[in-house]
């Protein structure tokens, strides 16, 4: 009897987790205002779990804050701080740092970030 009832326990919780989980980019997804709701924000107004990449507008450099570093996510349409994307429900699930690179006697890193619209 408690053989069966683990059993049935555990195969509910792997039925529970493969509901859950995602496979593939299935929720990777561009914004898409409707006609009908024109004027729509793409930062606050893109569905849960949409997800994107953004790049860094130019190099990050020593001394300069994170936080205030500007992205171009060009599936949103939108150029944001790190600030403004993460009061707008999105959070980085992955940065990508380049190699150093000196341009007009100044170096920089190029960066850019994955993110996903949490709420």
């Amino acid at each position: 009897m408690i053989r069966r009832i683990l059993i049935l326990a555990s195969s509910l919780a792997v039925l529970f987790l493969a509901a859950c989980s995602t496979t593939g980019d299935s929720y990777r997804q561009a914004f898409i205002p409707h006609v009908d709701r024109a004027g729509l924000d793409p930062l606050i107004d893109s569905p849960v779990r949409t997800q994107t990449e953004c790049k860094g507008v130019e190099l990050f450099s020593a001394g300069e804050k994170l936080a205030g570093f500007k992205f171009e996510c060009p599936d949103l349409d939108v150029e944001a701080t790190l600030n403004e994307l993460r009061d707008a429900g999105w959070r980085i699930e992955k940065m990508n740092i380049g190699k150093q690179v000196v341009e007009s006697n100044e170096s920089g890193t190029p960066l850019s970030i994955q993110i996903r619209k949490v709420y």
